[in-house]
């Protein structure tokens, strides 16, 4: 049955229409009138009186199954991102609360608060960034052996060259960097609560050559808010006060430390849960061997000596004041710390389990506004004369083809992230053989797939990012508590990855979906402009040929 009826508001007149799935609602031009406001399959057809002359445009654009709903929804202009860079801050605040520092154990919940915040503002970030770097198996699995050098090359320079200084190569490095991450979440943060000075109004030319945008096509005008003035001045002097204080200031530190970790979740992901596992599993190792195992081997912790150096500092660790007297290793170090990497390289399996949400994610309002838009396109193309009959007929199936397709799309998307396998075993013989050119990081592939853009529908429908981000909890309390036990400095990550990992096996065996779990690939991305990528494409394609 398909119902129509009307009411009238004071600018406009709705439509309601009943689909099989659901009520729409519809804007109509005020000059619109239906005779029969009830239309029933059984009622005999009968002249409708409904607009004439009314272009697609005036009845709201034609059928579009991505539509603007979702094309531009961003999370950086949500109210959940608001609330959430308003947390941080919070939280940041009340580290500089008047005795706080000397109460035991206030360290805790302040660094489980950033920690959790930082990696909850870097995964809702990397959900609408089309341009990441993925990190595959084999870097996955060099990516301890990476760390170790880089590790135990700074422990060199710590222990044989303690007059050498490199501190003003690192300030500048970490003033840069920390400038870009700060105007990075202080840009849009300001043009979602400046009201009219965040409004994009102002234009400013550019030379030619100098910005490209994602499509690859020269930049030659850029369009800024007023707030974007306010955000560079306001990025420049906190980065800037951040290294004049020789990053001894904990809270700019700290800010500096949350917002660079969550630019880093931003900008680089794992391709698949199968990486995810390999990369987390070897820095867990990686950990465990330079707190644990370094003594053994070279009579000191290197991890330790490192994050406590007075040589090579930085925003690289969070930091909260240590309680006087304190015993344990390092007891002679004024704060607590929490190393920057225990904070991203869980985070980067949270970024993974939201992207993978939110390609599971049912878009219910973009499908209703799908079938709208086609119901207003098909109530444009009917004649004057038209009859009840034809306009419920018309518009009934319209909406349901429209409905349809999005949920096709949608479906289709789920089945090349999945690469179309059914069941674990299906998914394993494929995995022998890689037919699907999205799954082995083809450019060819890359470039002629269009998916559906993220929505903001994924904010309801997270399980995956909330079994991770709770187990990530879990895993931080029971590294501080084992910190508080035995006095020794811990490898965090070897209570976060069992964690967090095994969080995530739980929820998909909960849910009968270890097999799309173990399918699931991220969407590849190169670092490479839109059109230049398809240029790449159509010069291999040139080549097979």
């Amino acid at each position: 049955m398909l119902r129509i009826s009307s009411r009238t508001c004071p600018s406009l007149r709705w439509t309601r229409v009943t689909h099989p799935c659901r009520y729409l609602r519809i804007p109509m031009s005020t000059d619109a009138k239906v005779t029969n406001p009830v239309v029933t399959s059984s009622s005999t057809p009968q002249p409708v009186s409904h607009p004439t002359g009314l272009d697609r445009e005036s009845l709201g654009g034609t059928v579009d199954t991505r539509p603007q709903l979702t094309d531009g929804w961003k999370w950086e202009d949500s109210d959940d991102s608001v609330l959430a860079y308003g947390v941080l801050i919070a939280l940041l605040l009340a580290g500089n609360i008047p005795g706080l520092p000397k109460s035991q154990l206030a360290d805790v919940p302040y660094f489980i608060g950033l920690a959790v915040t930082t990696v909850y503002i870097g995964a809702h970030r990397s959900l609408t960034t089309t341009q990441r770097q993925m990190i595959s198996i084999k870097e996955g699995a060099l990516a301890p052996v990476l760390a170790s050098v880089s590790l135990f090359g700074c422990y060199l320079v710590v222990k044989f060259f303690p007059g050498l200084n490199l501190q003003a190569f690192l300030n500048a490095y970490f003033w840069l960097i920390g400038t870009f991450a700060l105007l990075g979440s202080s840009g849009p943060l300001l043009r979602k609560v400046a009201g009219p000075l965040g409004e994009k109004s102002q234009k400013v030319q550019l030379p030619e050559g100098l910005l490209l945008n994602e499509e690859g096509d020269a930049v030659t005008e850029a369009e800024y808010a007023p707030s974007d003035i306010i955000a560079l001045f306001l990025s420049l002097g906190l980065a800037t006060l951040e290294v004049s204080s020789n990053h001894t200031n904990f809270t700019l530190n700290n800010l500096l430390a949350c917002l660079i970790a969550t630019d880093v979740l931003q900008l680089v992901g794992l391709r698949s849960f199968r990486t995810a596992g390999l990369t987390l599993v070897g820095l867990l190792l990686y950990d465990v061997f330079w707190v644990f195992g370094s003594p053994a081997v070279v009579g000191d912790n290197v991890m330790l000596t490192v994050a406590t150096s007075e040589i090579i500092t930085g925003p690289t660790r969070i930091l909260f004041p240590r309680m006087p007297g304190g015993v344990g290793e390092a007891a002679d170090f004024d704060f607590s710390l929490l190393g920057l990497g225990d904070i991203a390289v869980p985070g980067l399996l949270a970024c993974l389990a939201l992207r993978y949400d939110a390609s599971r994610a049912v878009d219910m309002r973009a499908r209703a506004q799908a079938a709208g838009s086609a119901i207003m396109t098909a109530l444009s193309s009917l004649g004057a004369t038209a009859s009840s009959r034809e306009v419920a007929d018309s518009t009934a199936d319209a909406a349901s083809k429209a409905y349809d397709s999005f949920a096709d799309k949608e479906q289709t998307q789920r089945e090349r992230t999945t690469n179309g396998a059914q069941s674990l075993p299906e998914k394993l013989e494929q995995s022998q053989n890689l037919k699907s050119n999205l799954l082995s990081g083809s450019q060819q592939e890359a470039t002629e797939i269009k998916l559906l853009p993220n929505s903001d529908a994924v904010l309801q429908q997270r399980p995956y990012f909330q079994a991770v981000a709770s187990s990530y909890i879990a895993g931080l309390v029971m590294a501080f508590v084992a910190n508080s036990v035995t006095h020794l400095g811990q490898p965090a990550l070897l209570y976060i990855v069992p964690c967090t990992l095994g969080a995530v096996i739980a929820t998909a065996v909960s849910r009968d979906e270890l097999y799309r779990i173990w399918s699931y690939t991220d969407v590849p991305t190169y670092g490479m402009p839109g059109e230049a990528l398809k240029k790449a494409a159509e010069k291999e394609k040139k080549q097979q040929q």
